[in-house]
């Protein structure tokens, strides 16, 4: 018997212990609570809802990268969130590192509010957990990097209004709709690609990484991409 109790001891404290390692404090502060953004994000999205979101696309995020695992994601204890009044008006969002902030002035009342936010929120959410090259860079970096993120708004499916179509731009590394439609189109050459495409750039960063899991070059591939057939 305190054999059995022991074995159901050590099964508890395993569970314990995966839960925590996927426990994530997720907090929200609105800092222009007296704006006219700010009044619309307490009334009609609200702290405990945007929680929900966070905690949801995290959990989207690491199925969509392959990431179950906690050992193969970043190790991210907390992620703040704050509605800020301080950004340029023509910028949405931006995170550094576990912290997310979110222009007042994008927020206003509409029947798209809650889409629209979530797909802002998902986009964001991917920057804290995606890996970004350990400091290699390019002149193409930065636009994967948004391209992935936006790769994880559009599986998400929060494609808002003006977003780049199935073969728009003129390079692959235009970041945000338009490299994130070329990373669909990879990723439906082989599902899974861009799992593994972030998986490479926790070590660093090559173009070279789309050769490594497509046998293609990237200029090859995007090519490819533009010269399919569309209506």
């Amino acid at each position: 018997m305190a054999h059995l109790q022991s074995i159901f001891l050590a099964s508890l404290l395993a569970l314990a212990a995966l839960h925590s390692s996927d426990a994530v404090d997720y907090t929200v502060t609105n800092q222009a609570a007296t704006t006219p953004g700010g009044i619309v994000f307490d009334n009609q999205l609200g702290a405990e809802y945007t929680r929900q979101q966070m905690e949801s696309a995290s959990q989207f995020i690491w199925n969509l990268f392959q990431q179950t695992d906690p050992a193969a994601r970043k190790n991210v204890p907390s992620v703040s969130l704050f509605i800020v009044d301080n950004l340029s008006p023509d910028r949405v969002a931006e995170t550094l590192n576990n912290e997310i902030r979110v222009n007042d002035k994008y927020i206003q009342a509409g029947d798209q509010l809650k889409p629209g936010f979530n797909g802002v929120l998902y986009h964001e959410m991917a920057h804290v957990w995606q890996w970004n090259g350990n400091g290699q860079r390019d002149n193409t970096t930065g636009g994967l990097i948004e391209g992935i993120a936006d790769f994880v708004r559009l599986k998400a499916n929060y494609i808002p209004a003006g977003w780049a179509k199935p073969g728009d731009g003129n390079r692959w590394y235009d970041g945000y709709s338009v490299t994130a439609r070329f990373l669909d189109y990879c990723e439906g050459l082989k599902p899974g690609f861009v799992a593994e495409l972030n998986k490479k750039m926790r070590d660093g960063y090559s173009t070279d990484f789309f050769f490594q899991l497509l046998g293609k070059t990237v200029d090859q591939l995007w090519t490819d991409y533009k010269n399919q057939p569309r209506n």
